[in-house]
């Protein structure tokens, strides 16, 4: 079974984002904040992952550069309701996020990105 790693500090958020993804037959892997993120990456290695911007302890950009050290092929896909659509696309780059999603978050565009991504039909 393919596996998502769906990170977002607001519990409702991470949920629905959740609920959304294994509606496609992906097992979904919960984490509150980037330092549960990587850690939670590392014992899984899940086929894609979903990642709130901002949260405490670690940001969701600082998480992602961790990720890609461990398994740069997993897409990251960073997720931020910023006002400045620009400065958070510059963020996603810069930490080798593979694409960004403003929040809110649809199921019509976590099921483009699982379908990009190859990680559903």
């Amino acid at each position: 079974m393919k596996k998502a790693l769906v990170v977002d500090d607001a519990e409702s958020n991470r949920l629905i984002i959740g609920a959304i993804v294994s509606e496609f037959a992906i097992g979904v892997i919960y984490a509150e904040d980037g330092n549960e993120a990587v850690n939670k990456f590392a014992a899984a290695i899940p086929d894609i992952v979903f990642i709130d911007q901002i949260m405490p302890e670690k940001n969701g950009s600082d998480a992602i550069k961790q990720m890609k050290l461990i398994a740069p092929n997993v897409p990251a896909l960073l997720m931020s309701s910023l006002i400045n659509p620009d400065e958070i696309r510059e963020i996603a780059h810069s930490c080798g996020a593979d694409d960004f999603l403003p929040k809110p978050i649809s199921s019509k565009i976590i099921e483009t990105m699982l379908k990009k991504y190859k990680v559903i039909a």
